[in-house]
């Protein structure tokens, strides 16, 4: 399908016979301390595996459809593009057959609060497509231009392709920032939402962003946090994050995520850091989340010096994960890859 790295083998030196028994003896390890994974768990694609006509395709969202797969992502024009592959993610096409430009699933709207869209997550309700999105009017932020105060909507789709805002969401977002005071979880902005639809309710995570006196206030920072819903429209936001960057112990920052859910009960959530993709579990959408100890993707190649944004599906024994990488100093294409691991994880 893709061209994935093998996993590294590294073969060592075998004790001696004549050594004492003791220099070859395993060191002892605490069982309550986490311990750093040697091996990869994911193999990647060594080439991105789709490139937007226009060079900007980020944030992907992925659903299969029959034997379809439907990719949406952040695209040029304030957009939300999709475009669809009737193999396994090896080509991608239009839904149009017009592979010079972006398809819009969703086009940014001028007038309102969405004038501006980003960071999708679909899933299929019942008969109908759902689309969560960030969206947000360009330039207009309380935070001194540190980040745009994004907000969180709601499009619905009867073919996954072509979808139009739900009533509630035309002039305002169904999820709004908490700006009640400096120091909420959300107060600038809400990034990334994830959504799993599971035996009647709806689960969302979302980044937000607290970015008060440039970074420095009481509770600045970026949290996966978490929100529940019965029908999808109103939300009711967890009271504590799901995940810190406080958790993450190779990098300082957590940033986009996504939320799984597996057949054998496992909640996942892969997330960004700086630069890389890590990987979170839990039994319960609540958590607490067991978070893997080292990356699951990190860049590579000359097309990646940031690898951000995942999500995926868990089929045919493997989890799926596709992404954006993009390139310092230029920072232009963005561009999607790919990376997979054999399922149930090796963890």
């Amino acid at each position: 399908m893709k061209n994935l790295i093998g996993l590294k083998i590294y073969i060592f030196p075998i004790c001696i016979l004549l050594l004492c028994v003791s220099s070859c003896k395993k060191e002892e390890t605490d069982p309550d301390t986490p311990q750093t994974p040697t091996e990869a768990l994911f193999a990647r694609s060594m080439t991105s595996v789709f490139e937007s006509p226009l060079d900007l395709a980020a944030d992907p969202s992925l659903i299969r459809i029959g034997d379809s797969l439907m990719m949406y992502y952040t695209a040029e024009n304030k957009a939300i593009g999709i475009v669809i592959s009737t193999g396994n993610g090896d080509t991608w096409n239009s839904p149009d057959g017009n592979n010079a430009t972006d398809y819009a699933a969703l086009r940014a709207d001028s007038t309102k609060w969405d004038e501006t869209l980003e960071t999708v997550d679909v899933l299929r309700v019942r008969n109908e497509y759902w689309m969560y999105y960030a969206g947000y009017i360009e330039g207009n932020d309380d935070n001194g231009g540190i980040v745009n105060n994004y907000e969180i909507g709601l499009a619905i789709s009867t073919n996954g392709v072509d979808f139009i805002r739900h009533p509630q969401s035309v002039n305002q977002p169904i999820l709004s920032r908490d700006t009640s005071n400096v120091d909420t979880d959300d107060r600038h902005a809400m990034t990334s939402p994830g959504v799993v639809y599971d035996n009647g309710t709806f689960y969302m995570i979302y980044a937000g962003w607290n970015v008060h006196n440039n970074w420095t206030g009481t509770n600045a920072g970026i949290k996966i946090l978490g929100a529940t819903s019965t029908d999808g429209i109103n939300w009711s936001k967890n009271n504590d994050p799901l995940i810190i960057s406080s958790e993450i112990t190779y990098s300082p920052d957590i940033n986009e995520a996504s939320l799984l859910k597996s057949d054998d009960g496992f909640w996942y959530i892969p997330f960004s850091t700086g630069s890389s993709i890590g990987i979170a579990r839990a039994t319960s959408f609540f958590g607490p989340y067991d978070i893997y100890q080292k990356e699951i993707v990190s860049p590579e190649f000359s097309w990646d010096s940031e690898v951000t944004a995942p999500d995926g599906l868990i089929e045919n024994g493997k989890m799926k994960l596709w992404y954006h990488g993009v390139k310092a100093p230029a920072f232009w294409p963005w561009v999607i890859g790919y990376s997979e691991a054999n399922y149930p994880l090796n963890w």
